[in-house]
């Protein structure tokens, strides 16, 4: 058979010369799409440290797509609502499958109304009833979460709960004032002795109950292994670790109380060795030159990132800028991205400089 080749004649006019050749085009690219492979699927889990000034909203979203938010900041006007919200969008997300609210302060509750106004959640997770604070305004918080608790889906889990979310481990180790009692199953180093027990020193009871009740979880990608304690306590942290590790070892730790040195005891960072530890702290909130004097020590670490130049900190006790988020008050919002691998590799980005740093997976 002759191929036949389509030439307009002489008598052609100039409108149906162009209107055919409009048409090959059209054909011709729609050979080209359909003949594009298709986008490779997904394979890494994204992890965003938010800026709140120094509260709390982890954004995780799966190769899936599915979304898990840690925490949603503070009540501003929406102002951490839309830098959640800014990150969801950045991964493609438009929905919240699951939130967890670890504790009623203000820093790691007060957002969630105004995050609920502006996405759907399906979710929630928290550790029940309120604890009367004898502060003043320590309510205002949870009262603006009752408000959509009180019209949500709401779990209250018990220490060894998993969140149901597809490709991802998330197992809470605190709950309600109850602690983990034994060993993690599968979890590297969980269960030895902790030989940084035997000086550890305990502090005063925590003047705020809140904090005593919060949500920890250990959350795992394939080999990938992340520490979230919130603003869990000193002694309690003591309590998870003494006389044996039961949490093992980590790659990130988020550290807890924003680097107050309410919490930070050293028995519990130097056992669970984290490769890379992360800091929610603001300019002037946390950031103890204290706790980051401890997480500098911790045997193995490799970098100590942080969402705030901390000002207490001064020129010795902060990171380098490249490891700094925001460095003042003005220039701010700035997030801590984290791209995980299944094979425990990871990268962190700094949304502020562009500075990225990779991080091979354990040998």
């Amino acid at each position: 058979m002759k191929r036949i080749l389509w030439r307009p004649s002489a008598d052609c006019s100039g409108p149906v010369v162009l209107a055919m050749a409009a048409l090959v085009g059209i054909l011709g690219m729609q050979h080209m799409q359909a003949q594009a492979p298709a986008a490779a699927p997904r394979t890494t889990l994204e992890i965003y440290y938010l800026d709140t000034e120094g509260g709390q909203a982890t954004l995780l979203v799966t190769p899936a797509g599915g979304s898990l938010l840690i925490d949603a900041g503070y009540a501003a006007q929406g102002r951490d609502a839309d830098r959640i919200v800014a990150a969801m969008k950045e991964q493609g997300v438009t929905m919240l499958d699951h939130v967890i609210v670890t504790h009623y302060h203000g820093d790691h509750v007060g957002g969630v109304a105004e995050l609920a106004e502006k996405v759907p959640i399906r979710h929630f997770y928290d550790h029940g009833p309120y604890t009367v604070e004898l502060q003043p305004n320590r309510r205002t918080g949870f009262v603006s979460y009752k408000a959509v608790r009180d019209l949500a889906h709401v779990t209250v889990p018990r220490v060894g709960d998993t969140v149901p979310l597809p490709g991802l481990d998330v197992q809470f180790v605190s709950a309600a004032g109850t602690l983990l009692k034994t060993a993690l199953n599968g979890a590297p180093g969980a269960g030895a002795s902790n030989s940084y027990c035997r000086d550890a020193k305990l502090k005063a009871p925590d003047p705020t109950p809140e904090n005593q009740e919060v949500l920890g979880m250990v959350i795992r990608f394939g080999e990938f292994r992340l520490l979230n304690l919130a603003d869990l306590t000193w002694n309690q942290e003591h309590q998870i670790v003494c006389p044996n590790n039961l949490l093992g070892t980590f790659d990130v730790f988020h550290t807890t109380r924003h680097g107050d040195t309410n919490s930070g005891a050293p028995q519990l960072i130097y056992a669970i060795k984290p490769r890379v530890a992360i800091m929610n702290n603001g300019e002037r909130k946390g950031g103890a030159p204290e706790y980051w004097k401890t997480v500098r020590a911790t045997p193995g670490l490799e970098d100590f990132w942080q969402l705030h130049r901390s000002e207490a900190g001064g020129a010795e006790n902060n990171s380098p800028d490249s490891f700094l988020a925001n460095v003042n008050e003005k220039d701010h919002g700035h997030f801590l991205h984290m791209t995980v691998r299944t094979d425990g590799s990871f990268t962190i980005r700094n949304s502020r400089t562009g500075f990225k740093k990779e991080y091979a997976a354990r040998r």
